[in-house]
């Protein structure tokens, strides 16, 4: 019996991210966003402007989000962690 070759590669687990590569990418992406939104503004092109300004903000929005949900742990983890008189 002839062994069987699988000639597909085999996928890379994408899904374990740290925090601040996630956060890297949608700040990335809204930087990229938001230049596309300034072009698109500048040269009356309202197709490009709109949509590309919105997926910015919401990358803006999502790295604020980002932010302060790590504060708001960091935050709760400390009060914890204090003794209670």
């Amino acid at each position: 019996m002839p062994y069987k070759v699988n000639f597909f590669a085999r996928p890379v687990n994408s899904d374990q991210k740290l925090p601040w590569e996630s956060l890297l990418i949608e700040f990335s992406l809204g930087v990229i966003c938001l230049v596309m939104a300034i072009y698109g503004w500048d040269t009356g092109m309202a197709l490009m402007a709109y949509p590309a300004g919105a997926v910015a903000a919401i990358c803006f929005a999502l790295v604020a989000y980002s932010v302060f949900g790590f504060f708001r742990e960091r935050s709760r983890a400390k009060n914890q962690n204090q003794p209670k008189h």
